[in-house]
């Protein structure tokens, strides 16, 4: 079997934050951090102020510091929390940073417009995958019925999990001329079980293969060659074979990852329509 690298980038693993994932997230850290947490006033965010004839008349005002508020609508959207005396504090502080000269322009302008991208992002990604439904276990079938090989044979997997290829590489060489892949994973490996030898337990190859891994990781049989993905270089061993016996347990996996497949579809499909109509230009020497 080959033992050459296949690159890493290709979306297998977990590398890739669910959109879902990301929605959640992003709304809570940014509202609740954003908001309550006070901005600085020295940039100017948009935000009416408090002082002299700036308060907006049709808004409540929650808590205010100087020219600075805090409008009750925009507690309820992220809960009142430990209270207004946390906003209050917050915002006394960042004026005392900005009148010390402490705040950063740059900084201050990228983290608004991060905050903003963000949100948006995700309210992009909400709207387009609230229509997106977790595949039926028929349909989950139909799709293990396509290849029994890769969804109706369970393999006794292990892995062994590195952040370098050529450190994959040579551990590969020394197991493959005898050495323990057990113990090398518990030594090593960077891997969720490699407290246990990498054991990850018996699997459908189509597990892994739906999560990006080749089809040769999913049919494998013996030491696999080093395998790239977002979280670095796998080096995968199976042990054993067995007809499938938890067909539960896969088809509850394998839904879950056809659900990402085409979560992941849908947001592809949102960001090749938006590059078709807009011009894109990347400096790649910004980001050596």
């Amino acid at each position: 079997m080959s033992t050459s690298a296949s690159e890493p980038g290709n979306g297998a693993g977990t590398g890739r934050l669910l959109p879902a994932v990301a929605v959640a997230v992003s709304v809570v850290v940014i509202l609740g951090a954003f908001l309550l947490a006070g901005r600085s006033a020295a940039v100017d965010d948009g935000m009416p102020a408090t002082g002299e004839g700036g308060a907006d008349p049709d808004r409540h005002v929650a808590a205010s510091v100087g020219d600075r508020c805090l409008y009750a609508d925009e507690i309820s959207l992220v809960g009142t929390g430990p209270g207004p005396e946390s906003w209050v504090e917050d915002e006394l502080l960042a004026q005392l940073a900005v009148e010390s000269g402490l705040e950063d322009p740059v900084v201050s302008g990228f983290i608004q417009r991060r905050a903003r991208q963000v949100y948006l992002r995700d309210l992009m990604l909400e709207s387009a995958l609230a229509s997106v439904e977790e595949p039926t276990a028929d349909e989950v079938m139909a799709l293990m019925r396509t290849d029994s090989l890769l969804y109706l044979v369970e393999r006794h997997y292990f892995e062994i999990l590195t952040a370098d290829s050529l450190a994959a590489e040579s551990l590969r060489a020394r197991i493959s001329a005898g050495q323990s892949f057990q113990v090398t994973a518990e030594n090593i490996s960077l891997g969720q079980k490699a407290a246990i030898g990498g054991d990850m337990g018996f699997m459908v190859g189509g597990e892994l293969t739906g999560r990006g891994f080749p089809a040769v990781t999913g049919r494998l049989d013996g030491l696999g060659g080093v395998v790239g993905s977002d979280l670095g270089w796998h080096i995968f061993l199976v042990t054993e074979t067995r007809p499938l016996t938890d067909t539960a347990r896969v088809v509850q996996s394998l839904s879950q990852v056809m659900l990402e497949q085409e979560r992941l579809a849908v947001v592809d499909s949102l960001l090749d329509a938006a590059r078709a109509v807009r011009e894109v230009e990347v400096d790649e020497s910004c980001w050596r």
